[in-house]
C-alpha cells in the first residue's frame, strides 16, 4: 500500500554538466535511503542543481536537475526556494544537504548533515568579515531550526551548534554512517597489477577521494615527497577525482616520483583491500565517513588529521 510521496533536495549528487558522481559516499547514502523509503512503500523523487535535465538514481526513483545554482555566503537560497515551489504535491520532504533548509522548508521535513564543507563549523573561518560570518551563522541557525529534525552522521556539529545556540540539542538525531556494500563488490576498475611494477614486501599507503585542499591533498603530497625519499619500502597510491588541472598535475607528479601511482576515479574494494595504510587528513569529519569505515572494516591502519571531526 502506497504510504505517500517523499521529495529529497540535494545540492549536487552528480555534476550538473557531466552527470558524473561527485562523491561515492553521498551517492551510496542516497541509494540506500531511497531503497529504505521504497521498502516502506513511499514514492521517492530527488531534486538537485541543474538546467532542466532528468535522470534516474535507481530504477523507479527519478533525479531531476532543475534547481538554480546561485550561492550566497555558502548558502543556496534560490535552489531552496525552487525546491519548495516545485514540490508542493509531496507529503514529506528531506533536505539531503542541510543548508538547503534555508530560507524555508516544507511543514513536514527533516534535514541531513554529512559533516562536510558547507555544514562544517570550521568553514566559518573562510568568510572574510565579521558581518559575513554573522550572516552565515544566522542562515545556518535558520536551517537547523526549520526542519522537524536534523539527522547527523557525526557529533561535531551537534557539539558546536549546541554550544553556540543553547537549546538546540533536541533538534538533532545522531545516526552514524555504515560500512558501504561496495567494499565487497566486484569492480571493473583497475586492480593492483594494472598500476605497473611494485616493490615486493612494500608498505602501500593510500589517499583516496576528493583531490581538494579541504580533503588534505596538499599536506599529503608534501609528506609523501619527503617519505618516499627516506624509505624505499614505501609505495604511494592516489585514487580520486578533482578538476582537470588537478588530475593533470597529480598524473605528472606520480610520473616524476618513484613508487607513486595515480588513478582518477573511485577506488574499488579489491584495491582498498590490498593497502596497508589509508590516509584521511581532511579538515572536517572524514573519520566518520563511509570510506573510512570501509578501510577499518578491512583491518587497515587508518590515519586521520588532527582537525578531523
Amino acid at each position: 500500500m502506497n504510504r505517500g510521496s517523499v521529495a529529497i533536495a540535494a545540492l549536487k549528487l552528480v555534476d550538473p554538466m557531466t552527470r558524473r558522481v561527485l562523491s561515492r559516499d553521498r551517492w551510496h547514502y542516497a541509494i540506500e535511503l531511497s531503497k529504505l523509503l521504497l521498502d516502506l512503500h513511499y514514492e521517492v523523487a530527488w531534486f538537485q542543481i541543474g538546467d532542466g535535465w532528468k535522470s534516474q538514481l535507481i530504477p523507479g526513483v527519478p533525479l531531476f536537475g532543475v534547481l538554480q545554482d546561485s550561492a550566497q555566503l555558502f548558502t543556496w537560497p534560490k535552489a531552496s526556494d525552487d525546491f519548495y515551489e516545485k514540490t508542493h504535491g509531496f507529503e514529506w520532504t528531506v533536505y539531503f544537504d542541510l543548508i538547503l533548509a534555508y530560507p524555508q522548508v516544507h511543514e513536514v521535513s527533516i534535514a541531513i548533515s554529512h559533516g562536510i564543507a558547507w555544514d562544517d563549523p570550521l568553514f566559518e573561518s573562510l568568510l572574510p568579515t565579521e558581518t559575513e560570518r554573522e550572516e552565515w551563522k544566522r542562515r545556518l541557525w535558520m536551517a537547523l531550526r526549520a526542519p522537524q529534525k536534523v539527522v547527523t552522521v557525526e557529533s561535531g556539529l551537534i557539539h558546536w551548534a549546541t554550544a553556540t545556540w543553547p537549546g538546540l540539542y533536541n533538534s538533532f538525531e545522531y545516526i552514524p554512517n555504515f560500512v558501504p556494500s561496495w567494499v565487497d563488490e566486484e569492480s571493473p576498475s583497475p586492480g593492483m597489477a594494472e598500476f605497473g611494477e611494485h616493490v615486493e614486501g612494500s608498505i602501500k599507503i593510500l589517499f583516496s577521494g576528493a583531490m581538494t585542499p579541504e580533503a588534505g591533498i596538499s599536506e599529503t603530497i608534501r609528506a609523501m615527497e619527503s617519505l618516499l625519499d627516506r624509505d624505499n619500502r614505501l609505495e604511494f597510491y592516489l585514487f580520486g577525482y578533482g578538476s582537470e588541472a588537478t588530475v593533470k598535475y597529480l598524473m605528472e607528479w606520480a610520473e616524476k616520483h618513484p613508487r607513486s601511482h595515480f588513478q582518477a576515479g573511485l577506488i574499488p574494494g579489491k584495491v582498498l583491500a590490498q593497502m596497508d595504510i589509508v590516509l584521511f587528513p581532511g579538515k572536517s569529519c572524514q573519520e566518520t565517513s563511509m570510506s573510512c569505515l570501509a578501510a577499518m572494516s578491512l583491518g587497515k591502519t587508518v590515519i586521520v588529521g588532527q582537525n578531523s571531526g
